[in-house]
Order: C-alpha cells, then structure tokens, then sequence
C-alpha cells in the first residue's frame, strides 16, 4: 500500500508542478534543487460565481493581484483539524466497511453497483472536499490560484487513500469507477475557477435517512445510505437570462434536476427517481463578503437541505412533491 500512496502523491505533485503553482530556482549552473511555493497568481479573475451586480459570492474571490504570505499559524491550525478529522474518519470507516475484512489487494469493476449513486456520491465528495480545503487554504494566505489546485491535490490524496483500504477489504476492491469520480469532482472546481460558464452548474447533495438507518439495519452509515440520498445539479437561472428579463428572475433562485435510488440492493424491487424543481443559491442569499462568509456561503451551497417544490418521475409516473 505504501508504494501505492508514493504514486499517488508523486502523480499529485507532478500536477501541481504543471499547475505552474511551484517553481524551482535557477542558479548560474542551471537549476538546483529546492523546490518553492508561488504565492503570486499569474493573472487575476473575477469572484467564482459574481453575477452581474459584481458582487462576491463565492470562495477565491479575486481582488487586486498582489503577493500572499503564508500564516504558518493558520497553517499549523489547518494540518491538525485535518490530522484530527483524517483519524476520525478513518476509524469511521474502518468500523463501518473494513472491519473483519482484510485481504490481498486487488481492483473491481462496480460501475452499477447501488445504480451508481455511489458514483455520484464519489464525484460530490471530492468537490466538497476540495471547496473546504481551498477556502482553508486562501485563509491560510495562500493564492487564489494555489488553493484552488491545492485543494484539489488534498482532496485527491484523501479519496486515493480510502479506494486502497478498499482496495484490501474482501468484500469490496479499488474501484476504477470510483476513482475516476473522485478525480473528476476534485478537478470540476478547478475547471470552474479557470472557465466561467461552469460556475452556473454546481452540484448538491440532499440526505433523508431511509428505514434501513432508522431500523438500525445499517449501523448508523449514513455514507452509503442510498436509498436516503439524492444527488443535484443545480443551475442559476438568472446568469443565463437576458437584461429584461432579469428584473422578474430572483438571482438567488435556481433550477434543479435530481437523481435517487430506492432498494437498490434488491434487484427485484429497486428503481431510480429523477427529479426536475427549484433550489435557492445560498451564496446570494447569505449577507457578508469577507473571507471566511464567502467560504462559509461556498461550502453551505454545496447542501440542499430545506424542503422545495419538484415533480419526481419514475416507474409510478410523475408526482408534484416538496421534498428535500
């Protein structure tokens, strides 16, 4: 496992090294090597998600250019939540999926495996991930641009990390599917930061425990509760809509389309509903512009958790529901 987290991190580094975030300096003999941080961002872009008032709303808001040092103090605070949580986390887990299992490594394919909304669970979590590590990062006094990246090496390294355990548990394996989304999340926000059409389609994650967690049939993991989840792609309307008719659109008010399962583990029983309704942009909705309220507003808009109108279709035909 340890040769296999070497590549991971080498494969990270070498990301962040084409990122252009680090540099090596160049002495008369050509290049030595000590490896430094770019604090400097190469250009400045607008606010993520800044709709047409300019006003801010979303973590790495770009302002002047200028240097950025590192608060090692915030830095040093950033490294121990992040020991402190990676160490809950994993015994979460290992409690939850490993426990008794422990075998040789090996991969498996398991692309249909809970109608693959695990895989969309595996795509949210590492945006989410990346989103709390940037906004971290920024506080930390580190670039706009270097958080960005950095955020989505963290994020790629933890993800990496629970697929190896996977990787040696007997029931489970590393899964290529799960990967894929797990880098394919952590980069969405980096492809956001660089090309602005994308910030107008985020995704979301909604949670309603199923009978099985509130029977107690799956122990209390929420993680892989499926039949409870639903996943979102939210869209803000109002960044596509023309002069006039923004003045009767909410820019705050947005459209959604979802995915679920129920009974996926019965093969029998199970189907998939699919969900088109409203969603509110807590980004501009949520006062405040400093630092830590866009990072704040940035990380709650990643969760729809208030009870909104929808039509859900699925084998039944279609329904009008309020639903999470």
């Amino acid at each position: 496992m340890s040769s296999i987290f070497k590549i991971v991190l080498f494969a990270s580094f070498s990301l962040l090294l084409n990122a252009g975030i680090f540099t090596q300096e160049l002495t008369g003999n050509g290049y030595h090597g000590e490896i430094k941080l770019k604090l400097k961002d190469k250009f400045s872009l607008i606010d993520s998600t800044a709709n047409n008032t300019g006003r801010q709303t979303k973590s790495g808001s770009q302002l002047t250019q200028h240097k950025y040092k590192i608060n090692y103090l915030k830095f040093g605070a950033i490294t121990g939540v992040t020991a402190g949580a990676f160490l809950w986390l994993h015994n979460y887990q290992k409690n939850a999926w490993w426990s008794g299992q422990r075998g040789k490594f090996h991969f498996q394919n398991d692309w249909d495996y809970a109608m693959s909304a695990d895989k969309t669970g595996h795509f949210f979590d590492g945006a989410l991930i990346q989103a709390i590590y940037r906004g971290a990062l920024e506080w930390a006094g580190f670039s706009p641009t270097a958080s960005v990246w950095l955020g989505a090496a963290f994020s790629i390294a933890y993800m990496t990390d629970v697929e190896i355990e996977d990787g040696f548990a007997t029931d489970w394996g590393f899964s290529m599917g799960d990967q894929i989304c797990n880098v394919t999340g952590a980069l969405y926000p980096v492809a956001q930061y660089y090309w602005k059409p994308l910030r107008s389609f985020n995704f979301k994650w909604s949670y309603l425990p199923s009978e099985e967690i509130t029977s107690g049939k799956k122990n209390g993991a929420f993680l892989d509760d499926y039949n409870g989840q639903t996943m979102w792609l939210s869209i803000n309307v109002h960044d596509f809509l023309g002069k006039k008719a923004k003045n009767f659109w909410p820019d705050y008010l947005n459209v959604v389309t979802g995915y679920g399962v129920n009974h996926y583990t019965e093969y029998d029983k199970r189907y998939a509903d699919y969900y088109v309704g409203l969603d509110l942009n807590w980004e501009r909705i949520i006062p405040g512009n400093s630092k830590f309220m866009i990072w704040f507003k940035n990380i709650i808009n990643h969760f729809r958790f208030l009870p909104l109108p929808a039509l859900r279709f699925n084998k039944d035909g279609v329904q009008y529901i309020v639903n999470w």
